[in-house]
């Protein structure tokens, strides 16, 4: 009696460390109430029911003892139902979801980030060309005081710098709005070849760790995945891989799947 719910204590007390310093969850809290029930609760039934079996105890027990240490069927259904739901959200199809989320998101926020400096740099443009639009039909004293204040505020001339910020954040507009959709557009391919790469290659959490995307430079409808060596382009539902992965790892290609050589 003693070595089981030694034993069980000791199981116990280490899943709980996992617990330490962390928000308690709907499966936790299921958690918690099951392991109460066959830790501590096992614990001091085992105890009681013990003492009753010494020779010479003279208690016969209530028909009824033990019930409250039962595991009800209510919380039987909750904890599994809440089990559930965490094993279906811990496939890697589903974090894979989850990754590509996080990476549209990071698109849209890369995408507000170049239309301020577009904004930002086309501000710096109109500064100047405010002045030009009317230096040259300006009276004499104000034709003065337009110059003195270009010359002051360094707005001579639309610095090269200034265009071309102009327009690096007009294509980074257009690269962040293509890479989003590309990645809606693309999601199962990129489930599908990126769940077969990482197991083959051994490089599951690195991927979960590092795994960045980016419009191919030749092939501009392709969206490349890349993490710790791998590569896998996408391109609608068709998908290739350039890895340094052994050829054995391979499936056999078919119209949808092409391998690089």
């Amino acid at each position: 009696m003693r070595t089981l719910s030694t034993k069980i204590a000791l199981m116990l007390s280490l899943i709980a460390l996992s617990f330490t310093a962390k928000s308690q969850t709907e499966l936790q809290d299921h958690t918690a109430v099951i392991n109460s029930l066959i830790g501590e609760g096992a614990n001091n039934f085992i105890s009681q029911m013990a003492e009753n079996m010494v020779t010479g105890a003279s208690v016969i027990v209530d028909p009824d003892t033990g019930v409250e240490y039962h595991v009800t069927q209510q919380q039987l259904d909750a904890f599994n139902a809440a089990y559930d739901l965490a094993l279906q959200q811990s496939t890697q199809e589903h974090l894979t979801g989850l990754l590509i989320q996080d990476q549209i998101i990071g698109q849209q926020v890369e995408f507000e980030n170049q239309k301020d400096a577009m904004i930002e740099e086309a501000e710096q443009m109109a500064a100047v060309t405010a002045i030009a639009a009317e230096i040259e039909v300006a009276d004499e004293s104000t034709k003065i005081g337009m110059e003195k204040y270009a010359t002051d505020n360094d707005l001579r001339s639309i610095k090269q710098e200034t265009r071309d910020k102009y327009a690096a954040s007009i294509e980074g507009m257009v690269v962040a709005s293509r890479t989003k959709n590309m990645l809606e557009q693309y999601a199962g391919a990129i489930i599908e070849s990126t769940t077969f790469v990482t197991q083959a290659s051994d490089t599951v959490q690195a991927f979960y760790d590092s795994a960045s995307v980016q419009i191919d430079q030749m092939y501009l409808d392709q969206l490349n995945v890349a993490w710790a060596g791998e590569v896998v382009g996408v391109e609608n539902e068709f998908w290739l891989v350039n890895t340094n992965m052994q050829g054995e790892f391979y499936p056999i290609p078919d119209h949808n799947i092409e391998m690089l050589p």
